[in-house]
C-alpha cells in the first residue's frame, strides 16, 4: 500500500510545475489527474480505515491504522494541491483575459490609428488636386491676361498707325503739344503715346515721354505718371527733359504719399545733375524739406 501510494505521490504531488509560465490547459491537465489520484485514494482510504466493517486481511489493526492516517494527511495535501493549483488555474485565466483585453485594445487603437491616417492621406489628396486645379486655372488666367493684353496693345498700335501714321514727328509733336497748352490732357496723352509708338529714336522722344507724364500728373492718374517720369528718365537720360523727368518722378511719389521714393529720387536729382540753376535748386530743397528728406 505505502508503495502505491509513493507512486501517486510522485506521479501528481511531486510531479514539476511549470509555475506561472503554466498554461490554463496544462493545470486544467494536471488538476484532473490530481483529482483522480484523490478519488483513488479515498477508495483505498474506505476500504482500508479502521472504523469501516471491512477488515484487513491480516488483521493488523495498528498497520491499518496507521495506513489510513498516512492516507488521510495525503489526501489534505492532495486537496490543498487542488486547491493551490485551482488558485494558479483562476490566476492564469485572468491573466490570459488582461492580456486579451490589452491586445483588442491595442488592435483596435491600431485600426483608429490606421484610419485616421487613412483619412489624412485622403485628405492630403484632395488638397493635392485642390491645388492644382487651382494652380493650372491661375495658369490658364495668367495666360488669357497675357493673351489680352498682348491683343490689347497689338490692336493699340494697329489704331495709332491707321489714326496718326501718315504725320510725321514734327507734326504729330506739335499737335501733341497745343493740347497740353490747352489742358486737353486725354487728347494729349493719346498722341504722345502715338508719338512714342511710331517714332521711339526721334531727338523729342524724351520730350514726349515726360508730357506723356504730365498728362497723367495733371488728371490725378499719380501711378501712371510715376511710371511714365521713371521710364523718361531710364530711356532718354541724354534728353534735355532728363531733370524733370526725374524731378517730377519724387513730386509724384510724394503725391503717392511715398516718402521714402520720393527722398531716393530727389537725392538722386542732386547727384545727377549738381549744375542745375540756382532756381532749381532752391524748388528741390523746398522739396526735401516737406518731407524731412535726410
Amino acid at each position: 500500500m505505502k508503495i502505491l501510494f509513493c507512486l501517486l505521490l510522485s506521479a501528481c504531488v511531486l510531479t514539476p510545475r511549470a509555475g506561472n509560465a503554466a498554461t490554463v490547459a496544462d493545470l486544467s491537465d494536471r488538476m484532473d489527474k490530481l483529482e483522480r489520484s484523490m478519488k483513488n485514494l479515498n477508495k483505498k482510504l474506505g476500504n482500508n480505515y479502521v472504523g469501516s466493517t471491512k477488515r484487513p486481511a491480516d488483521d493488523s489493526a495498528d498497520a491499518a491504522v496507521v495506513q489510513a492516517q498516512d492516507l488521510e494527511e495525503n489526501v489534505r495535501q492532495l486537496t490543498g494541491e487542488v486547491e493551490r493549483m485551482g488558485f494558479e488555474r483562476e490566476e492564469q485565466t485572468e491573466k490570459q483575459k488582461r492580456i486579451q483585453d490589452d491586445n483588442n485594445q491595442r488592435f483596435i487603437d491600431l485600426e483608429n490609428r490606421l484610419r485616421e491616417i487613412e483619412r489624412r492621406l485622403q485628405q492630403a489628396d484632395a488638397e493635392k488636386d485642390r491645388a492644382e486645379k487651382a494652380l493650372k486655372a491661375a495658369e490658364k488666367k495668367r495666360k488669357d491676361q497675357e493673351a489680352a493684353a498682348l491683343k490689347a496693345e497689338n490692336d493699340k498700335k494697329d489704331k495709332i498707325k491707321a489714326t496718326y501714321g501718315k504725320k510725321n514727328a514734327k507734326t504729330l509733336y506739335n499737335e501733341a503739344f497745343a493740347s497740353i497748352k490747352k489742358q486737353d490732357y486725354k487728347t494729349a496723352e493719346k498722341q504722345f503715346e502715338a508719338f512714342l509708338e511710331l517714332y521711339p529714336k526721334n531727338d523729342l522722344a524724351g520730350n514726349a515721354q515726360y508730357w506723356l507724364g504730365e498728362s497723367y500728373f495733371a488728371r490725378g492718374q499719380f501711378d501712371k505718371a510715376a511710371v511714365a517720369f521713371a521710364e523718361g528718365f531710364q530711356k532718354y537720360r541724354d534728353s534735355q527733359k532728363a531733370p524733370d523727368n526725374l524731378f517730377k518722378l519724387g513730386l509724384t511719389m510724394a503725391r503717392m504719399n511715398k516718402k521714402e521714393e520720393a527722398c531716393i529720387a530727389f537725392k538722386n536729382f542732386s547727384a545727377e545733375y549738381p549744375k542745375v540753376s540756382e532756381s532749381m535748386k532752391k524748388r528741390l530743397q523746398k522739396e526735401m524739406n516737406k518731407l524731412s528728406c535726410r
